[in-house]
């Protein structure tokens, strides 16, 4: 099992976990299109949507794979390579099959929860 991924949490009134479905669209691909890089050089490992006073703001982190053959990394690093994306939200939206967040203020443990009004 995947340990929990780290997210920033500090200063926030509600934190939690989420998924996105790409609309035809591999990840790297729609990444690279995104940044402009090559797909052959770069692997697309994260994307992180931050939304701030009506502004979307996209950050993709991919793994640079001709530095990763270096051996100047730990070896239980990733060398990866931070891109910033201008893309406004109807743009990106465009890309989305399906976009699943659900957020908390932690005060319970969500799989405690028992739905009682199905």
């Amino acid at each position: 099992m995947k340990k929990r991924q780290p997210i920033e949490t500090k200063e926030h009134d509600l934190t939690g976990v989420g998924s996105l479905d790409l609309l035809n669209h591999d990840f790297n691909m729609f990444a690279s299109k995104l940044a402009n890089y090559n797909p052959d050089r770069y692997e697309a490992m994260a994307l992180k949507v931050f939304v701030q006073k009506g502004k979307l703001i996209l950050t993709l982190f991919a793994i640079d794979k001709l530095k990763q053959e270096q051996s100047n990394y730990p070896k239980d690093k990733l060398p990866v390579r931070k891109f910033k994306l201008n893309i406004v939200w109807d743009e990106f939206i465009r890309h989305i099959k399906g976009l699943d967040l659900i957020v908390t203020n932690e005060a319970y443990d969500i799989q405690d929860m028992l739905i009682i009004n199905k």
